[in-house]
This record gives C-alpha cells, sequence and structure tokens, in this order.
C-alpha cells in the first residue's frame, strides 16, 4: 500500500523526455504516457489503450477477485494507509470511538484528527490536480497569492472539500 501511495504521489512529478511521467491535460487536450504524446487526433490508439485498461482490470477482477477495490484503488490505498491509521491513533478502536462519541463536550482529539485529515486532503487534492493540468499550471495555482489565480485555487479547495468529505466521512460508500 505505501509502495502505491508513493507511485501516485510522484507519478506527476516524474519527467521523462521533459514531460510528467503521467498527464492528462485537459487544456491542451494532450495524454502523456512515460515519455508518449497522444493528441485527440490519435483516437484509435486512446481506444485502443482505454480497452486494453478496461479488459485488463476486468480480466484480473474474474481471476483473482477484487484485486483493484481491495488493494489498488487510490481510495482503499489512502484509507486504509493513511486516514485510518490516524483515526486509530488518536481515537482508539471502533469501541473506544462509540465512548468517545457518548462523552459530551469538546473533544480534542478529534479536533486534531480532522485538521490532519484537512492538511492531508489538501495535499492530496494538489496531488490529483497534478495529474490533469501538470506540476507547472499548478505551481502558479498554490505558491503565489490566491487572488492572483482564484479560479484555480478555488479549484484546488473544492477538490481537497471533496476530499475531506469522501475520506472523513462518506468512505467505504464509494
Amino acid at each position: 500500500g505505501y509502495a502505491l501511495i508513493a507511485m501516485f504521489v510522484a507519478l506527476p512529478f516524474i519527467r521523462i523526455g521533459g514531460r510528467p511521467a503521467l498527464l492528462l491535460d485537459l487544456v491542451s487536450r494532450e495524454l502523456s504516457v512515460f515519455g508518449l504524446v497522444f493528441k485527440p487526433s490519435d483516437g484509435f490508439v486512446l481506444m485502443l489503450l482505454g480497452l486494453t485498461v478496461v479488459l485488463t482490470v476486468f480480466l484480473v477482477t474474474a481471476m483473482f477477485g477484487r484485486v483493484w477495490c481491495g488493494w489498488g484503488c487510490p481510495q482503499t490505498v489512502y484509507l486504509e494507509h493513511v486516514f485510518r491509521p490516524i483515526e486509530r491513533w488518536l481515537e482508539g478502536s471502533p469501541a473506544q470511538q462509540k465512548k468517545l462519541d457518548a462523552t459530551p463536550g469538546l473533544k480534542p482529539r478529534r479536533v486534531l484528527k480532522w485538521a490532519i485529515y484537512l492538511v492531508i486532503a489538501f495535499l492530496l487534492s494538489n496531488v490529483f490536480l497534478a495529474y490533469f493540468v501538470g506540476t507547472d499550471r499548478l505551481a502558479t495555482w498554490v505558491l503565489p497569492s490566491p487572488a492572483d489565480h482564484i479560479g484555480g485555487f478555488s479549484l484546488v479547495v473544492g477538490v481537497a472539500a471533496l476530499m475531506m468529505f469522501d475520506f472523513a466521512y462518506f468512505r467505504e460508500q464509494t
């Protein structure tokens, strides 16, 4: 799981031939995959690539069960290797969490958990968006003042909010 997290985080930052290892550039309408650049005019090749991915997931699932959903999906990997360990570290087992829920008043450990979740969701939203806009464009959205790029910064905040909702509340329902 931790190797997958490292791969998910590193892919948009690794450069091959001067381009990110994996980039679905929506603005330029290009797909960069390990140094190869595909444009919309390469529709047949892109269709074959997409079909290969779908059939591979289907075949692996048919042969080995829910390998993707159980072990490879970023949703599961981040939930089980990042968010749940933080929750267990701060709030304990599910039984201890129920006791914590039953106690009245402010719960500092829960506030700390939510703060850590928020920081992680913000960082993950930046990595996720780097797959679609590239690290260079993303840096111009995040590093200067938010007022300089209100649209881009709003997108980062919106994706972070969705990730926060997903990992803090929605979880397995995805």
